[in-house]
């Protein structure tokens, strides 16, 4: 995942937050996901993302990453 974010800001130059939208995987409900570059890697908000072999990554919204933590 520390590469794909690493990609997005090599790709984004001079800026420290990227806005990110998509559909949580689980509930399909449209997120905004704002990541900023950190000294220590990565914050976000407004939802987590996690890493996929099929599609680069998927998103899930605050409520469904409560319940599925995994």
């Amino acid at each position: 995942m520390i590469t794909i974010l690493r990609k997005k800001f090599e790709s984004n130059p001079g800026k420290s937050t990227i806005k990110l939208k998509d559909k949580c995987s689980d509930c399909g409900c449209e997120i905004k996901i704002k990541i900023s570059s950190t000294s220590g890697g990565y914050g976000l908000q407004g939802g987590a993302l996690f890493k996929s072999k099929a599609v680069g990554f998927f998103a899930r919204c605050p409520d469904c990453y409560a319940i599925n933590e995994k």
